[in-house]
């Protein structure tokens, strides 16, 4: 499938979900999202994500950590950095980013490199630090919020 028709699918199905019901929701004062300009290491001009308790229960956000695993590259088993798949977006152009918890109900997404999808693990050879907590379920959800598409609230 096209990765651009892949993103849209993605984007799609993040607004679609935003919009379902079934939950409280939040107080009137207070945004199930917002949304702050911050520049990542790199340069690039990226949006921290900032979820309130309702949209991190009504979004079902799941958390695990980077790790060191065993897995064969080149045919040579080392360890390297990995991740649960889930916790892998891709972007329009195709590059790969996942979502690093920088702080409380906070979010941010990070540049990965993806050397491969082994069942449900990536393999990385390059992004967060072992032991950085990223989002392992939501994340094209966030994304969705980054990008600024809401369903209905």
């Amino acid at each position: 499938m096209d990765i651009k028709l892949t993103m849209a699918v993605t984007l799609t199905m993040a607004a679609t979900l935003a919009g379902c019901s079934g939950a409280s929701t939040p107080a009137a004062d207070e945004a199930p999202v917002s949304l702050k300009a911050v520049t990542a290491a790199d340069g690039t001009r990226l949006k921290q994500v900032h979820l309130v308790d309702h949209a991190i229960e009504r979004l079902g956000i799941t958390t695990g950590t980077v790790h060191q695993a065993s897995a064969t590259l080149a045919g040579v088993t080392a360890p390297h950095k990995v991740v649960p798949y889930s916790a892998v977006v891709y972007d329009s152009d195709g590059s790969s980013w996942t979502y690093v918890n920088t702080a409380p109900q906070t979010y941010v997404r990070q540049r990965i490199t993806v050397a491969a999808i082994q069942g449900e693990t990536a393999v990385l050879t390059a992004g967060p630090a072992d032991g950085t907590t990223v989002v392992t379920q939501g994340a094209p959800e966030l994304l969705g919020a980054e990008a600024e598409i809401a369903g209905e609230q």
